[in-house]
């Protein structure tokens, strides 16, 4: 048993109690060693004695980094910014646990109240314990109740148990078994697998996601008791998103949401019972492109190379309505022979109860039956936007490596598109299944490498160009049930992961095993919501999403997690409706409808009075108080066509689930109020169409915001109302402000100077010049007969820099007050014209192709050529009359100019200066000129007719020399007048091999001195042959050779094609090629070269010297030898030698001092003292008298100013300038004398003091 340090140890008997040890635990004990085992010998062992102290040193350094940290942050201030709570700040408990010690000893130090949490389960906790205690005990006597039924009902079993099996066939006899009702076979509907004993009570009435825990502790989730189409479905995030969401989904970064509550239907059976099934459901019934035709993209969807994004309807009925937008995939063909496919539906699961009757009712009729399977809890979904959401997807989601190995499988090419950055550059709706590992055991990911070299980009543009997915893609797993199932299974779990983590080499993830999952996914892309959406199995969700979320993105930061808020918010700033949010046509929509109704109405009451709008006393005007309806809900019912008997039609229906409304593409809409029928009886069930809503004067448009269309019964009204459309329209309004734009760009260049100069110098102020809602001069809200619909999601949109809406809007309301009939071209609503344009905002369809959503008008083929070619030669006329006019009125302005400088040249030049004229006033001479093309007056200048004749050439207004009106080479080139004198603004030349400036492009290298000396020899022998020919022209020269020599004088080009500029040295003033001139300026500038390498040494050999004398200390700069030491030249010769590391030309401290300016000189070569070998030789054979050949050194420095200067250097040290006696007296000198060759050998030099030699 373990001793426990808290219990004291009981004493001997008799003996007094043993008081606790202070330092009982053992990490307390400090060791000691003897002073010979610590220092043997006596001396420390540095090495030995760092290793022993190394702990310490650290311990030490530890504890003072975490007491200044500890001083300066306080527990609570440790946690991020997104994890801390409003209260965290007083209660540790609220803290995570790494740090929670700390805060409740920072608690107690600051006298903090801990206050206990008063949430969670169990008794004993909060103000209503008793509620649990009793339901605790209730649930306990049910149980018992439960138990004593079972009992009873075994007892009773057992005594009324025939004896025999005849006894037990006479009771049958007499009691007949009532004939049992034949059921009708459904298709069951999946269920859920069976949670988690600890989470099985809260999955009663709902199923959670399977990043469910992971969201509960980020996001905002709907109540317990209310789910969300049947979900536990995240609402919001707990921090603020909504600019991060448009920054990450827009400029950088991703958002990633888990779709898993998307609802999937699987079909199976023959693919034209399939086709069958999906033509009698009229999917993509108003699609631009026929998904039934056998080739193009059709044929790719049927194929299963392509998803397909349409509208589904029901069944029956004259005008069917729609269900859902669903996305259809097929599988691919898993033999080219087999008849038998497989389908995936997804839909939303608001219309999936719909969806799925209709299917089950449409399939049974299909011969061969298709077999209906119901995905939704086994098929889970990722759905990821931004510009880095393909790089995050092809960095988590590693291929398995398959068995045969090709370059153009799908798995190869996921890696190759990481630098997408915009799923539109990818083939529509492109599919790409393969299978995947593990995610986790690639934990935590790394940031992959984007290449961005020309070669890596080739390749991308080849595969999207080409798509080799469509040749290789085979029957994708995730189609498969046991598949699916296979992956969920045998997914490993998160200890053995750890494991094989920590086994693994430091840095390196875990080498993959043959018995590793293979986890089936299929990826494609939406254009329309320009995001990526992954299909994978429900249980292996959760560690892809981990994976996602933990990714580093090369841009910044990690991808962020959204909501149901987000996804709204997404679309929204793309100007897409969503659904079923924003078609409350259509059932699903309609139940949102009643939901919301109820919560916003629940919200407005939770508020206090002062806090909250009061409806019921909102003064409209005109006697008028109350808002229109129902404040709290976009009242449809209230749109509703009046009946012959002057009641609302159909009342029945607005009460119950379905919707009294037909929901119609903005395109038809538009074509009836264009006044193009679309389809016959449009007016028999009440239509409602989605457009978008954008502001041109002050405010944001909010949900449930009402619609008008301008009064129809009060003229009045309707007047002020379009006074105050055109005074915005034409002030302050947005839309204004684009028209203006596009009106300017035709206008001339110094027009649209004039608006920007006015625009900026004057800037309008809407406080000032607009009415603002509430004046007394602001018209008032039209009335109820006027409402044509409601705003369904409104709200600042950040990707337009504007308040936008998106909205429904009452067909039969809008053609006409009544909704007879449609209204003619020529006197519609000035509200609701053509293009949508209301009084207050501009109302366009929400899949307007400016809102880039595919929109067109079907034409035939004959009218779609016609018109085509009407827009080309409008286009084509439209850029020649703008070209030409650009170009006729820049011409005529610069021929105003050179009239104008003309002219005010002469007048200026004729002005005599007022001492040298006749008659001499005080007053000035006026300057006064006439040509005929201007007059000049005073300053002023009066044009005379019309500049393009009366001005025959451009004069330059700052030289005031005429300009060249064409090229001199090249083409359009004209022989110049070379009697004048013209300014050295040129025209540009257009010449191949040439610039615009006349000069050659360089063909070759620079040409050393020798090449271009041949050149022009070969050039002067050349002339010399010629004399006498006649002198070939240059084709593309204006004149012969003396006028293209003449002409060259104009030209600022007509250097060669070999020409290098020359540069002039700043430091030695020498011309250099420019190609030369760097490596020259570094040896000029001792910024490199042996001298630069001489003085770094020499001051580091000056910092590290010995101080000795010997070593290179105390070396003069530009010396390559050691310095001798003091004395050691007074009496000692040294011989000139070429052995290692003595240099024959040694140079004195002296021969440094010759000179103080930097700028490096020529020096005069001296003579040289040696003496040839055949010399020396002579005179050995002749025994004449030995030459000697002095080298005096001369002083080049004052002694008197090297004594001051060395008076002035610290003692001990000795200067390298230094050549004078401590008495004042020159320094002995060394001399050099060179001998010829002896007889028997050549002597050695010899040195000796300059009094010495003199002496002799």
């Amino acid at each position: 048993m373990a001793d426990n340090p808290k219990k004291r140890k009981e004493g001997a008997e008799g003996a007094p109690a043993s008081k606790r040890s202070r330092f009982s635990k053992p990490q307390h004990n400090i060791h000691s060693a003897a002073m010979s085992t610590a220092y043997p010998s006596g001396e420390i062992d540095t090495k030995k004695f760092m290793r022993a102290h190394e702990n310490e040193i650290k311990s030490m350094e530890n504890a003072m980094r975490a007491a200044k940290k500890g001083l300066a942050r306080r527990a609570f201030q440790e946690v991020p910014r997104d994890m801390r709570r409003r209260t965290a700040s007083h209660n540790p408990q609220r803290v995570p646990k790494r740090i929670k010690r700390r805060a409740k000893v920072e608690a107690l130090e600051d006298n903090t109240p801990i206050s206990k949490g008063k949430s969670g389960s169990g008794i004993g906790k909060g103000k209503t314990q008793w509620l649990r205690r009793e339901g605790i005990e209730k649930s306990k006597r049910a149980k018992e109740k439960r138990g004593q039924k079972r009992t009873t009902k075994d007892d009773n079993a057992v005594t009324n148990q025939p004896e025999t099996r005849e006894q037990a066939s006479k009771e049958r006899s007499k009691h007949p078994a009532a004939p049992k009702p034949k059921s009708k076979r459904l298709v069951a509907l999946a269920t859920p697998d069976t949670p988690p004993s600890r989470f099985r009570r809260r999955q009663v009435h709902k199923t959670w996601l399977p990043t469910h825990i992971w969201h509960t502790k980020r996001a905002r989730m709907t109540l317990p008791k209310e789910p969300l189409w049947r979900f536990a479905i995240p609402l919001a995030p707990v921090a603020k998103a909504y600019r991060h969401t448009h920054r990450a989904a827009t400029l950088r970064g991703a958002v990633a949401w888990d779709m898993s509550y998307m609802a999937t239907i699987g079909l199976e059976g023959a693919e034209a019972s399939i086709l069958g099934l999906l033509k009698g459901l009229h999917f993509a019934a108003e699609d631009e492109e026929d998904p039934w035709q056998a080739r193009g993209r059709g044929k790719k969807w049927v194929d299963g190379m392509r998803a397909w994004d349409g509208w589904i309807y029901e069944r029956e009925g004259k005008l069917p309505s729609k269900i859902a937008e669903v996305t259809v995939i097929w599988c691919t063909r898993e033999a080219l022979s087999s008849n038998k496919r497989k389908l995936f539906i997804r839909v939303h699961p608001s219309a999936f109860l719909q969806l799925w009757n209709e299917v089950i009712r449409i399939s049974k009729v299909q011969k061969p039956a298709v077999t209906v399977e119901d995905l939704r809890f086994e098929i889970g979904s990722i759905e990821l936007v931004g510009p880095s959401a393909a790089e995050t997807l092809c960095s988590v989601l590693h291929p398995s490596p398959p068995k045969e190995q090709s370059t153009e499988s799908p798995g190869s090419i996921w890696g190759k598109l990481a630098t997408v950055t915009n799923p539109g550059v990818l083939p529509a709706s492109s599919l790409l299944g393969f299978c995947i590992s593990d995610p986790r055991l690639r934990d935590p990911p790394k940031s992959i490498t984007l290449r961005d070299d020309a070669a890596s980009q080739s390749q991308l543009i080849e595969i999207l160009a080409d798509w080799p997915v469509d040749r290789t893609q085979t029957a994708p797993a995730i189609f498969k049930r046991d598949s699916r199932l296979a992956a969920g299974s045998a997914l490993s779990s998160q200890k053995s992961i750890n494991s094989r983590k920590s086994a693994a080499i430091p840095g390196k993830y875990p080498d993959a095993r043959p018995t590793d999952p293979e986890i089936p996914i299929l990826t494609y892309v939406s254009r329309k919501h320009r995001s990526w959406t992954v299909i994978l199995p429900w249980k292996c969700v959760m560690p892809v999403w981990r994976g996602i979320l933990r990714y580093p993105v090369s841009s910044g930061g990690n991808p962020r997690f959204g909501c149901l808020k987000e996804r709204r918010q997404v679309g929204f700033e793309q100007s897409k409706p969503c659904f079923p949010f924003d078609f409350p046509g259509t059932d699903a929509g309609w139940g949102w409808e009643l939901q919301m109704r109820v919560e916003r109405k629940t919200e407005w009451t939770k508020r206090p009075k002062g806090k909250r709008v009061e409806w019921a006393t909102i003064d409209l005007g005109g006697g008028r108080k109350g808002e229109i309806g129902d404040p709290w809900a976009c009242d449809w019912e209230r749109l509703l066509p009046i009946s012959g008997l002057g009641e609302k039609s159909s009342t029945e229906e607005t009460s119950s689930s379905r919707t009294p409304f037909r929901q119609l593409s903005s395109k038809d809409a538009f074509g009836l109020t264009a006044g193009r029928a679309a389809f016959k009886d449009h007016l028999a069930l009440p239509h409602l169409f989605t457009v978008k809503i954008t502001m041109i004067g002050r405010g944001t448009p909010a949900t449930c915001a009402r619609i008008y269309r301008l009064p129809s019964s009060n003229p009045e009204l309707r007047g002020k109302w379009m006074s105050l459309l055109s005074s915005l329209a034409s002030t302050h309004g947005r839309p204004s402000a684009k028209r203006q734009r596009t009106n300017n760009r035709d206008a001339p260049e110094h027009i649209q100077r004039r608006h920007l100069a006015q625009n900026l110098l004057n800037p309008t102020d809407l406080a000032d010049d607009m009415l603002k809602a509430g004046d007394d001069a602001y018209p008032l809200a039209p009335g109820e007969e006027d409402l044509i619909g409601f705003a369904t999601t409104g709200n600042y949109n950040l990707a337009e820099g504007q308040p936008t809406a998106i909205a429904n809007v009452a067909l039969h309301r809008l053609l006409g007050a009544a909704g007879g009939a449609l209204l003619p071209r020529t006197s519609r609503d000035p509200q609701t014209t053509h293009d949508g344009r209301s009084s207050m905002a501009d109302d366009r369809a929400a899949d307007d192709p400016d809102e880039g959503v595919e929109s067109a008008v079907m034409l035939s083929p004959d009218a779609l050529a016609d018109l085509t070619q009407q827009l080309l030669e409008d286009t084509v006329a439209n850029i020649i009359h703008s070209t030409a006019l650009s170009c006729h009125r820049a011409e005529k302005l610069l021929r105003m100019q050179s009239a104008a400088t003309r002219a005010e040249s002469l007048a200026l030049s004729s002005v005599e200066p007022q001492s040298q004229a006749k008659g001499y006033t005080n007053q000035p001479s006026i300057p006064t000129a006439d040509t005929g093309a201007a007059k000049y007056e005073n300053g002023r200048v009066f044009l005379r007719g019309n500049p393009l004749k009366t001005t025959p050439e451009i004069t330059c207004p700052h030289c005031k020399l005429p300009r060249l009106m064409h090229p001199i080479m090249g083409k359009g080139m004209q022989n110049p007048d070379l009697t004048k004198e013209y300014c050295m603004l040129y025209p540009w030349v257009q010449r191949s091999g040439h610039d615009v400036y006349g000069n050659p492009f360089p063909t070759d290298m620079a040409k050393s001195k020798k090449e271009r000396e041949l050149i022009k020899q070969q050039q002067k022998n050349a002339e010399k042959e010629s004399v006498g020919t006649p002198g070939s022209q240059d084709t593309d020269m204006a004149g012969g050779e003396a006028q293209g020599k003449e002409i060259n004088k104009l030209n600022t080009g007509g250097k060669p094609a070999s020409y290098i500029p020359w540069h002039t040295c700043p430091s030695c003033k020498r011309s250099l090629l420019i190609t030369r001139f760097a490596q020259h300026l570094e040896k000029c500038l001792g910024i490199s070269g042996r001298q630069s390498s001489r003085n770094a040494m020499a001051k580091l050999t000056g910092q590290n010297g010995n101080g000795t004398g010997t070593g290179m200390a105390n070396t003069p700069l530009g010396s390559r030898m050691g310095t001798p030491a003091p004395g050691s030249q007074d009496n000692v010769s040294l011989p000139k030698s070429k052995a290692k590391g003595i240099s024959p030309i040694k140079r004195t401290a002296d021969e440094d001092d010759e000179g103080d300016n930097d700028t490096p000189e020529r020096k005069k070569k001296k003579k040289s003292s040696y003496v040839k070998k055949a010399d020396r030789e002579k005179a050995g054979k002749e025994g004449g008298p030995l030459k000697i050949k002095m080298k005096n050194i001369v002083q080049s420095k004052d002694v008197d100013r090297k004594a001051r200067d060395g008076s002035e250097k610290p003692d001990g040290k000795r200067g390298r300038d230094d050549a004078t006696e401590p008495d004042g007296a020159p320094r002995p000198k060394k001399l050099k004398l060179s001998m010829n060759k002896v007889e028997n050998g050549s002597a050695p030099p010899s040195a000796e003091p300059l009094s010495a030699q003199e002496a002799r």
